[in-house]
């Protein structure tokens, strides 16, 4: 049983979605609302479309720091019952940013560009969270931003209207034979133990596409293959002279579906530029992300006396129900000279969570809107370290979960219940174009 609350234990405070798909990737993405696919100008390209790393005349790079707060407001419809609000509000999504971009040289200037964009969080690298069922927690808020994020991809200008893009994106599942524990029930002792768990390296492709028919029209297409964490920690404990106690946690979380991002980018005059974006989310695909737990007690002994099979335990599995989603972008840069650029935009996200009426299942979400400001400038270094002049970008938004109802059976371990929430937060960065 020690072994069964280890991993328990590792269940619970080990830590590995995706902040970039809910907050934006870098500043100047934030503050026009992750409109990107078609408008990237630096390494968020890696995320939002590596073809536009072409546009890239010289290298840079870039460092930033963003902070975000969810607000949850999650309230039983019966005040004789209480709820239980581990996971109604959220931890702070405090994370650090770097990346760069490489035009190669010789033969391949101006039509290979590579780049790397990497976000950590500051204080845990990785989370994995899969609550109880009958806990209402925020699926795309509670641990899901909590987690290191590697992007790198390659720009590859085919014309001088048309790039491609490959890429890739990498985290890691935890994996391995779990635990092995022996144990002498006479003697009471623990005759043998060990445990072999790893994260085990998953990436997953992007493939993209820039078209430019003209200077001030330019267009991006990204297709995102899923990502997710699976975990897996089996156990076993041999029971000396009764018979083996065999079980395993597992399941999937950190899951965000394919995606396919399409988008365009205008400027109807020099300082001025529209973007917008759509994305399709194939969240009908999404696994269960709550916890599977399987016990398995067998031996001879046991078989003897009628009971091998007679206590073995397998958790309720049932598929969320998600449905596939379509969210629309728009974001807006205004430069006001060569040196200072506003910025502004807005969103709307649905959610792809059904009513959670049904006993079992307390996921909280719901359509989101969001509004969102910034500005760029940039300046020379008055200490003439650098040559060029240094750009730092800043962003703030809000985010609006609009409000629902779960109604529950009285039967229900958990009462009925209204939600909605607020996030907001803001992100800086500085970045230098060698």
């Amino acid at each position: 049983m020690r072994a069964a609350a280890v991993a328990l234990a590792l269940v619970g405070r080990l830590a590995l979605a995706n902040s970039h798909d809910t907050f934006g990737d870098g500043p100047r993405a934030a503050a026009m609302a992750g409109a990107m696919v078609a408008e990237a100008n630096d390494y968020t390209a890696t995320f939002y479309n590596p073809a536009l790393l072409t546009r890239a005349e010289t290298a840079n790079f870039g460092l930033g720091f963003s902070w975000y707060r969810l607000q949850g407001d999650v309230t039983s419809k019966d005040p004789s019952r209480q709820l239980d609000c581990a996971y109604c509000s959220s931890p702070d999504a405090v994370a650090f940013q770097l990346g760069f971009v490489f035009p190669l040289g010789g033969k391949l200037k101006n039509h290979v560009s590579l780049g790397v964009g990497l976000l950590v969080p500051a204080t845990r690298l990785v989370r994995l969270l899969a609550p109880d069922p009958e806990q209402p927690y925020w699926i795309t808020y509670n641990s899901n931003p909590e987690r290191l994020l590697l992007h790198a991809g390659v720009g590859i200008k085919i014309t001088e209207w048309f790039s491609l893009g490959v890429g890739i994106q990498a985290f890691a599942d935890l994996l391995g034979d779990g635990a092995q524990v022996q144990v002498d029930l006479f003697s009471k002792q623990v005759t043998k133990r060990s445990v072999d768990s790893s994260l085990v390296t998953r990436a997953s492709p992007v493939f993209s596409v820039a078209i430019t028919p003209i200077k001030q029209l330019r267009f991006g297409v990204t297709f995102r293959w899923e990502r997710f964490l699976e975990y897996s920690i089996p156990a076993s404990v041999d029971l000396k002279g009764v018979g083996t106690l065999g079980f395993n946690i597992n399941g999937i979380t950190h899951y965000t579906p394919h995606e396919l991002e399409f988008g365009a980018a205008w400027d109807p005059i020099p300082q001025l530029t529209i973007a917008v974006s759509g994305t399709w989310m194939n969240w009908s695909r999404a696994p269960s992300p709550y916890m599977g737990l399987t016990v398995d007690l067998s031996g001879d002994t046991l078989k003897a006396l009628g009971l091998d099979g007679a206590l073995d335990v397998s958790s309720p599995s049932q598929p969320p129900g998600f449905a596939d989603t379509v969210s629309g972008r728009l974001g807006i840069e205004y430069r006001i000279s060569d040196r200072f650029a506003a910025r502004g935009g807005a969103f709307f996200r649905p959610t792809m969570v059904p009513k959670q009426d049904a006993p079992g299942t307390n996921i909280l979400d719901g359509p989101t809107v969001g509004l969102t400001a910034g500005l760029g400038f940039n300046f020379s270094d008055p200490l003439e370290i650098f040559s060029r002049p240094v750009t730092i970008d800043l962003a703030t938004q809000g985010q609006f979960v609009l409000a629902r109802e779960t109604n529950k059976e009285a039967t229900d371990v958990t009462p009925s219940y209204s939600y909605s929430g607020r996030a907001y937060g803001l992100t800086i960065a500085v970045r230098y174009d060698f």
